[in-house]
């Protein structure tokens, strides 16, 4: 079922993540900070947006689902974690004004808030599948 609710969102955090790979999270002094800066940022880019994807296309399997959604909103929060300690750890020493984030260090707490909204949904429809298999 692609018109589910939670596979927009995850369709969504998708593509936030596919969007952050191309521009820089953090500049200093003039070099910013970018995908290929570093092997642990470029390969969580890599793993978050197919992990999700592939979260998509399981919705026969709900259980697997919300595991990969949990699975993707820990990529997520080291994603983020990394991104903001990198940044302070490399501005470390520098004069004022010469460091400067940008807006892909947001993207990863926008994307765990939207994989949550669909561990919310992929929870609802398990349940609603469960109540109607007692039913039965």
């Amino acid at each position: 079922m692609i018109q589910r609710i939670q596979s927009i969102y995850l369709f969504i955090v998708t593509i936030l993540s596919v969007v952050i790979c191309f521009y820089p999270y953090a500049s200093i002094n003039g070099n910013p900070l970018t995908y290929c800066t570093s092997i642990i940022y470029g390969g969580l880019s890599t793993v978050i947006p197919l992990v999700t994807l592939t979260t998509i296309f399981l919705f026969r399997k709900r259980i697997l689902q919300l595991r990969l959604c949990s699975f993707a909103c820990i990529l997520m929060l080291f994603q983020a974690i990394y991104m903001v300690a990198s940044f302070f750890i490399a501005g470390k020493g520098m004069p004022e004004g010469t460091c400067s984030l940008f807006f892909p260090v947001i993207v990863p707490i926008i994307n765990i808030i939207l994989t949550y909204l669909a561990i919310r949904g992929i929870g609802k429809d398990e349940a609603m599948v469960r109540a109607a298999d007692r039913l039965r």
